[in-house]
């Protein structure tokens, strides 16, 4: 049986995430616990059990709020990644688009099962560990080491580079490392 959880990148989500992961589980990790970026992926994996773990409070549908009703500019892949899904949705606060995210996210996985579980995670509600302003990315096979980093989690780099660019550029970490290998590297 193959599971899956799929969260943000959000350094206070890392310890949720590991009480609900067994050894086997596959972790998909990006900014705002965006299905789009890993549906390819899931579709070749075909999970028995998907687990959405989104969250409020989130930086990135703050993101997608401030460029939909504030007009902030992002590049063109964070628009076509993250930000379009959400261009024909009504909403009027950042907690009914967490809402909304994390129901548009779910319909995107249940065409690729049933069995999917949503939690959408009050960030409030938990013990927020010491924040490290840096980014690592692991495979979906791998376990964070880094409690209270930012971690990005995909079958490649390449997969997450809208979240590396939202990383980079809106949240202004410099530090950002490869730990799909045996050690990481900075990138």
């Amino acid at each position: 049986m193959v599971k899956v959880i799929i969260s943000c990148m959000d350094y206070r989500l890392t310890e949720e995430i590991q009480k609900r992961a067994d050894n086997n589980t596959l972790i998909f990790r990006n900014a705002g616990a965006n299905v789009n970026e890993f549906i390819d992926r899931l579709k070749e994996i075909k999970p028995d059990e998907i687990i959405y773990l989104p969250h409020t409070d989130c930086a990135a549908m703050k993101l997608v709020f401030n460029v939909i009703k504030n007009n902030d500019k992002v590049n063109e892949e964070v628009e076509n990644k993250l930000v379009k899904q959400f261009r024909k949705v009504k909403f009027e606060t950042l907690e009914e688009l967490e809402r909304i995210n994390a129901s548009i996210n779910e319909e995107m996985l249940k065409q690729i099962t049933n069995n999917v579980r949503t939690e959408l995670i009050d960030v409030s509600k938990l013990k927020w560990p010491n924040r490290i302003t840096k980014v690592y990315f692991y495979l979906p096979n791998m376990r964070a080491k880094e409690v209270g980093a930012y971690i990005l989690q995909s079958s490649s780099l390449s997969d997450v580079s809208a979240d590396i660019y939202i990383a980079k550029e809106k949240l202004g970490f410099k530090e950002i490392y490869d730990c799909s290998s045996s050690n990481c590297k900075q990138i």
